[in-house]
């Protein structure tokens, strides 16, 4: 069995992520796989999967909307039994270059939200090109529930795969613990919060400290907050690291501020690194921390603080909420996920 995966790019986010650990896997496990990224970025993401041995197939687009691109993508498709496809643009892509051929076409939903849903004109389009596809896998319930609602379909191509993450490589990491650090990994994006977290950190501990990963459209707003909020010298943008588990295992607590997920990738891995997870109230999210973490309403700065502290001084509720996270982690381990991934391929091929 060939299996492509398709994605845009290998910039930090919840599916490349996804992919770099997934990919090796599925090599590990007998599939001949390989990846086809539409827009070439030297990350720490795709040198996993070159490392694993995985071919990478680059194509150094300049706009993700040139209509000739799907003729581009459907010479290289065509060889494969199935062709798997990540975000929207490769989504669009691959249904439009697919068409006539005998590959099967599988697409992962990653967010439960998109500006797309909010114009009722662009249903039809999405049902023709959604419509191609053998199977549409969701990362979460929440997720399926927003996409059959969205393509008002309910049928046998619907199924939830949740995401997964390489617990072992995280357990596995030994660290010195900086106190009082706080950590976010994220992109500075339209679907993310950091800004309510640089200004809850007016009403955390002054001993506290926040460090932010990533990069985006957003990051230079989220610098102009901290000055303003007068906690510039408190919160580190760290940028786009090749480090983050390293970075996750040196904190003392995990915060995901989303206005809306798919997952929570992140979330599982700073769970796995058996650290407390403070995360926004929103679907996706909140069936990954809920039990286990502890949530706030998308936007409350004063909540946000007031967690935060409750957790940096009472020892007796941070090893509760340690323990709970590594046992949370565990049900969301990659292999699981691999296996699952597999199992569909098998059966729309069958």
């Amino acid at each position: 069995m060939r299996v492509l995966h398709v994605i845009s790019s290998l910039e930090i986010g919840g599916a490349q992520r996804l992919l770099s650990d997934l990919l090796p896997l599925q090599k590990q496990q007998g599939l001949d796989v390989s990846l086809l990224v539409l827009r070439v970025e030297d990350t720490a993401f795709s040198k996993k999967v070159e490392n694993a041995g995985v071919p990478i197939i680059s194509l150094d687009v300049k706009s993700f909307r040139n209509p000739f691109l799907a003729f581009t993508v459907r010479s290289i498709i065509k060889d494969y039994d199935v062709v798997h496809a990540h975000l929207v643009h490769s989504l669009y892509i691959c249904s439009l270059a697919a068409r006539g051929l005998k590959t099967k076409l599988v697409y992962t939903e990653h967010s439960t939200s998109n500006n797309r849903r909010d114009k009722s004109y662009v249903r039809p389009i999405e049902k023709f090109i959604y419509g191609r596809y053998a199977k549409l896998i969701s990362i979460s319930q929440q997720t399926q529930d927003a996409l059959q609602n969205w393509l008002q379909s309910n049928d046998e191509r619907f199924v939830v795969i949740y995401n997964g993450v390489d617990t072992k490589a995280f357990t596995s990491i030994h660290r010195e613990v900086f106190a009082m650090s706080l950590i976010m990994v994220s992109r500075f994006a339209s679907s993310k919060d950091q800004e309510t977290v640089i200004r809850a950190m007016q009403f955390v501990k002054k001993e506290a400290t926040l460090r932010l990963v990533g990069d985006g459209e957003n990051l230079e707003h989220c610098k102009q907050v901290a000055k303003e909020c007068g906690v510039e010298d408190r919160v580190e943008f760290l940028g786009a690291r090749a480090d983050v588990a390293n970075l996750i295992a040196e904190s003392y607590i995990g915060i995901q501020s989303s206005k809306w997920e798919g997952f929570g990738l992140t979330a599982v891995e700073i769970m796995a690194c058996g650290k407390p997870v403070i995360a926004t109230n929103v679907d996706g999210l909140k069936q990954v921390v809920e039990g286990a973490g502890e949530l706030f309403t998308v936007g409350d700065v004063e909540a946000l603080a007031s967690i935060v502290n409750g957790i940096l001084y009472d020892k007796n509720r941070y090893e509760k909420m340690s323990n709970l996270s590594k046992d949370r982690a565990l049900r969301y381990d990659i292999s699981k996920t691999a296996i699952k991934y597999i199992d569909t391929y098998k059966q729309i091929l069958s």
